[in-house]
């Protein structure tokens, strides 16, 4: 067995005390250019691996992230989203000295652990939220911004917690512009339930491009199910069944978009001669529906990216006051629409 390499073995070799050895390796600017240069060629030459514990019990920090995310919906849109956002996390801390803990955490256990027992259980420096619902028991506490906390879609704001979002507001204008320039005026609008903050943020957005182009909020076209294919079909059916002038139905997410072109087609009826269908999210099915969904992108792996920097700085930058980020989204034309 090869004995690993010390700090006190480095030393050795250069004939510097063990500290000035430390502090060049930790960049201290007491430390000239010159030793740091040679304490860490030789330290490379040498092969020695830091102890990254004793590091990081300097410093008083343990350089995890604990992302914690809802694992309860089987939607295959949803694991789609979650999925991209991760990946986005994983991409920019994967180029600092931070490690993440995924946690799955389903909403629906009454007998789940405190947020606060897990983030201290681990000692985690920072907490990165995902798919959290409006009655989530978890609420009460990030409230409270007892830790650096970004949370993605739900709004969060304090000394060290913030959130990201998409600009759904921007997303809704673009589908019932596109819509509208295409000679529509009867516009029907299937939101999703009321337990996702985004379900009242896209139910505005809907309202506010219907105001701007001079066409009349009628709540009798609008629904809301559960962001499921399931969801769309049903509420695509009521809304046939109620009102046959329909000639466009915009759906807050791209399942219940493909289970309303499933209702329609039911009806004898074709999208997009008879019935238009937008959708939102653009996950990675919407291009290979029949007919190919129009949708409005949300950048999902970008979310992930930019959430996981502003966490990176409010962990990193104690003065620093966060604030909200919004990403942009845009409209893909397919055939649906």
């Amino acid at each position: 067995m090869v004995d690993m390499v010390k700090l006190i073995d480095i030393a050795e070799n250069l004939n510097l005390s063990l500290t000035t050895v430390s502090r060049a390796l930790n960049d201290y600017s007491e430390v000239s250019p010159v030793t740091k240069a040679a304490v860490k060629k030789a330290a490379k030459e040498m092969g020695y691996i830091p102890h990254r514990m004793a590091k990081h019990l300097a410093l008083k920090k343990s350089h995890l992230i604990n992302l914690l995310y809802d694992d309860y919906s089987e939607s295959i849109s949803y694991q789609s989203f979650t999925f991209e956002v991760i990946a986005g996390v994983r991409s920019f801390f994967g180029n600092t000295s931070y490690d993440l803990i995924i946690v799955p955490e389903n909403t629906k256990n009454k007998n789940r652990e405190s947020l606060k027992n897990i983030c201290y259980s681990r000692g985690v420096d920072g907490l990165f939220v995902l798919g959290i619902r409006t009655d989530d028991s978890y609420i009460t506490e990030l409230k409270e911004d007892f830790l650096p906390t970004v949370a993605i879609d739900y709004p969060l704001s304090g000394k060290r917690i913030s959130y990201i979002e998409s600009d759904n507001i921007k997303g809704c204008k673009l589908a019932i512009n596109y819509l509208v320039s295409k000679g529509h005026k009867h516009i029907a609008f299937i939101n999703g339930h009321n337990f996702a903050a985004i379900s009242q943020v896209r139910l505005d957005g809907y309202k506010i491009a219907l105001k701007e182009n001079s066409i009349p909020y009628n709540p009798g076209i609008t629904i809301s199910s559960d962001y499921t294919k399931e969801g769309g079909y049903k509420a695509a059916n009521i809304l046939l069944k109620k009102n046959h002038h329909i000639t466009a139905i915009f759906a807050a997410s791209d399942l219940m978009a493909v289970g309303t072109i499933k209702a329609i087609n039911e009806q004898g009826l074709k999208v997009p001669d008879d019935i238009a269908v937008i959708g939102f999210d653009d996950v990675f099915f919407a291009e290979h529906s029949q007919p190919g969904l129009t949708t409005v992108r949300q950048h999902k792996f970008e979310m992930g990216y930019q959430g996981a920097k502003l966490l990176h700085r409010i962990i990193e930058q104690p003065d620093y006051i966060p604030k909200k980020k919004r990403i942009d989204v845009e409209l893909i034309i397919r055939d649906s629409a």
